[in-house]
């Protein structure tokens, strides 16, 4: 998926709800089997040639509940890619599956804008922004993403998690209702 954005540039909502779509029903299954991926990121999708989306690399995914002395990454501890991050994966927090709705909706801000929602030039800065700053709505810098698709974007990189939605599978019947004209 990245190598299909720096090819063409931001995607057109047509190509990008459906990606949502089959991101959101792999997450979902995922999810049902209590694994956080973690590290949700266009470069660890595949597009196929005939449209269908595959989720590559739990390399770092995790249990969502695992019992204290299981190892492995810990609370306290940061893996992913910055850039992807929710707030809570950046400050070492327990994680549950909203973090990777956060990440799912940096993909998608990604897809539709053609950048990630927030830069830095260092790692810190980096997290800092991710922290503290809200990026612009995807509509703002592109009018014609649908309104319903810019606002589902926004919503998922709520800094809150408790303002996200709930699960892949909600975010997924909302984007189901998104019509594009």
């Amino acid at each position: 998926l990245k190598d299909l954005i720096k090819e063409r540039g931001r995607l057109p909502a047509s190509v990008v709800l459906p990606i949502a779509k089959q991101l959101c029903r792999a997450l979902e299954v995922s999810h049902d089997e209590g694994v956080i991926h973690r590290d949700i990121k266009p470069q660890n999708m595949v597009v196929q040639s005939d449209g269908v989306l595959k989720v590559m690399d739990f390399g770092i995914a995790r249990l969502a509940t695992r019992p204290k002395e299981s190892g492995h990454t810990e609370a306290g501890m940061v893996v992913g890619t910055p850039e992807y991050m929710a707030p809570e994966q950046l400050l070492g927090d327990e994680l549950d599956a909203r973090a990777d709705l956060y990440s799912t909706g940096a993909v998608l801000y990604e897809c539709l804008v053609g950048h990630v929602p927030i830069t830095g030039d260092s790692p810190i800065v980096l997290i800092s922004r991710v922290l503290e700053e809200v990026p612009p709505p995807p509509q703002q810098l592109v009018p014609d993403i649908p309104t319903a698709l810019s606002d589902l974007v926004v919503w998922a990189l709520h800094k809150d998690r408790e303002k996200r939605p709930r699960s892949a599978a909600e975010l997924h019947a909302l984007l189901d209702g998104i019509v594009l004209s």
